[in-house]
């Protein structure tokens, strides 16, 4: 063997007794690196339960046993549903406070009404039987703002025969966490679907995406926007106080929609724009707006967030759910050709979390 091959040989060595070293360096980095546990932020929360559900479920010490266990759950899915995407670990902590003996519907009046509340973030009010006349008239869960910009999610029975079992069907940890997604500034995604057969424009049905903010029952994960907006708003109690007129805010500025012909750019092409409602599921036949591409083949659709939100008249309907429209659709429309795009308010918005003031469309004939 030559002086060479020896020097070489020797090199190798070093080399193959090294690698094993830093690839062990390097596993071990990124092992730390992965289970660098998150932050954690809570949020505390005001419970007031009727006493009807209080003394079902075993009185208070039993009750509070019970909810400090549904808790658990919410919060284990509240994080695990992020997938993570979640900058922090999120922590709801119940702190049962009051136990009425009257209408939730006059508890939820007084607290609507009160400020204060310097040791909570955020109010439940649970409401397990219909035992009260009043009550029957707003069962069901929902979120609403309170004074001192204090949310409020009320959990309310439907019945007024068989106690809700808050604690025993899975999915009901699933619509708390639901309604505590608009508590942190996430809307109902499910309010953009748009049935086939309530479309007098082209007939498809719009399933919006899949999200706890869109069917809670049977999903089990944040839509990205859902995560955007939970992310942003993490470190505020309150967001309705320190983020106000956030959710008109998200809407960019703009929307460009640029038309191609055989892979050129057209000008002169119609756009029909078409606004759809909650509730109704529907879109309006009558176009919302009208434009028509310019001789760069493009249009820019400017002050969207007045397009969406509090929209100006003419309408083309005498009733619009939350003075809104949660989706348009837009219509392209070339030598009796169409095209079309869906344009729900929840993906529009997803440009304020890019740092971007216009939403790009491109269409292709």
């Amino acid at each position: 063997m030559d002086i060479d091959m020896k020097k070489n040989w020797k090199k190798s060595l070093i080399i193959l007794v090294l690698l094993p070293f830093f690839s062990w360096m390097d596993a071990k980095t990124i092992q730390e690196v992965v289970s660098q546990p998150l932050d954690t932020i809570e949020y505390r929360v005001f419970v007031a339960a009727d006493k009807a559900g209080v003394e079902h479920w075993g009185g208070i010490e039993a009750y509070r046993i019970k909810l400090d266990s549904f808790f658990q759950q919410v919060n284990d899915f509240w994080n695990k549903a992020g997938d993570g995407r979640f900058k922090y670990y999120f922590r709801y902590v119940p702190d049962l406070q009051v136990v009425y003996d009257c209408s939730s519907l006059h508890v939820e009046s007084v607290y609507n009404r009160s400020e204060g509340f310097p040791n909570h973030d955020v109010l439940l009010i649970i409401d397990s039987i219909l035992d009260f006349d009043d009550e029957e008239s707003a069962q069901g869960w929902y979120c609403g703002g309170g004074a001192g910009d204090l949310n409020i999610v009320v959990c309310r029975s439907r019945s007024k025969t068989e106690y809700e079992d808050l604690f025993g069907i899975d999915y009901f940890y699933r619509g708390i966490a639901h309604e505590f997604g608009h508590y942190r500034g996430v809307t109902d995604l499910y309010a953009d679907k748009i049935e086939a057969k309530n479309n007098p424009i082209n007939h498809l049905q719009y399933d919006p995406a899949s999200c706890v903010m869109n069917n809670h029952f049977d999903t089990y994960k944040w839509s990205s926007y859902a995560v955007n907006i939970i992310n942003y708003t993490a470190k505020s109690k309150r967001p309705s106080r320190d983020f106000p007129g956030f959710f008109k805010q998200m809407f960019p500025e703009n929307i460009q929609v640029s038309v191609n012909v055989n892979g050129k750019r057209k000008k002169g092409v119609k756009l029909n724009l078409y606004g759809s409602r909650a509730w109704f599921n529907d879109l309006i036949a009558t176009p919302y707006r009208t434009y028509e591409t310019d001789k760069r083949g493009e249009y820019l659709i400017t002050g969207v967030p007045d397009l969406y939100d509090q929209p100006v008249p003419p309408l083309h309907t005498d009733e619009l759910p939350y003075n809104r429209w949660f989706t348009f659709l837009l219509e392209a429309e070339y030598k009796g050709e169409k095209k079309y795009v869906w344009l729900p308010e929840y993906e529009v918005q997803q440009t304020f979390f890019e740092n971007k003031d216009t939403y790009q469309v491109k269409i292709d004939f």
